[in-house]
């Protein structure tokens, strides 16, 4: 990447109780398609989440990502029945989060990722220091705007990355890199859809070596 591109990132702000706005950035990109690059900042956001959580939370942090991944995986359209994202107030209890158009207001609750190239490829990284339950609430809205991205092969793919991300917190420790816990998602969608003989979408292709 040449000195000022921008690295490909993804925005998540929250308008309001239940309103999450998302914008994604390509940027200079990984050498991989946008497609890859988005799944990785999406699958991103809820590794960094699952990292900083409580370790008494982290099945429910599962629940959530598995709920979110039945849903999209069955959807038509992309779109997942409302409800299949919640986030708790104070005032309202549960409401279902929707995504909204994107509000540029610095002073709304706000979270980012960005793709950084490294030695191991490209890594998914988080700006600044936002909460556990932010970062989890970001990457499952983010997975959300996703699955209206792409088409069908491309949602069972993100369901299935999913699925591989809740595989490796199952078995590994929380604390593992989170560039680690995307990698082996990513690895688990191809070997499943390798298994059911179907292709390989973009968003599973790897970086040019």
């Amino acid at each position: 990447m040449k000195r000022g591109e921008s690295k490909p990132g993804i925005d998540v702000v929250f308008a309001g109780p239940g309103l999450a706005g998302v914008r994604v950035g390509a940027g200079a990109g990984s050498g991989r398609p946008p497609e890859a690059d988005r799944l990785d900042l999406a699958l991103g956001l809820l590794a960094w989440g699952v990292h900083r959580t409580h370790e008494d939370e982290v099945r429910m942090v599962a629940d959530r990502m598995r709920e979110l991944a039945t849903a999209v995986a069955a959807s038509d359209d992309g779109r997942v029945p409302e409800g299949t994202v919640r986030v708790a107030t104070r005032t309202q209890g549960l409401v279902p989060v929707e995504l909204t158009t994107w509000v540029d207001d610095p002073g709304l609750t706000h979270v980012r990722a960005e793709i950084s190239h490294s030695a191991v490829g490209p890594v998914p990284l988080i700006k600044g220091s936002p909460a556990s339950g932010m970062l989890v609430l970001a990457g499952l809205c983010a997975v959300m705007d996703e699955a209206e991205r792409c088409d069908a092969d491309g949602r069972l793919a993100l369901a299935l990355a999913l699925e591989g991300l809740i595989a490796w917190y199952a078995k590994a420790h929380r604390m593992t890199p989170a560039r680690d816990a995307v990698a082996s998602a990513r690895i688990h969608a191809v070997d499943r859809l390798a298994a059911a003989g179907r292709g390989v979408p973009p968003s599973l292709w790897d970086a040019p070596a």
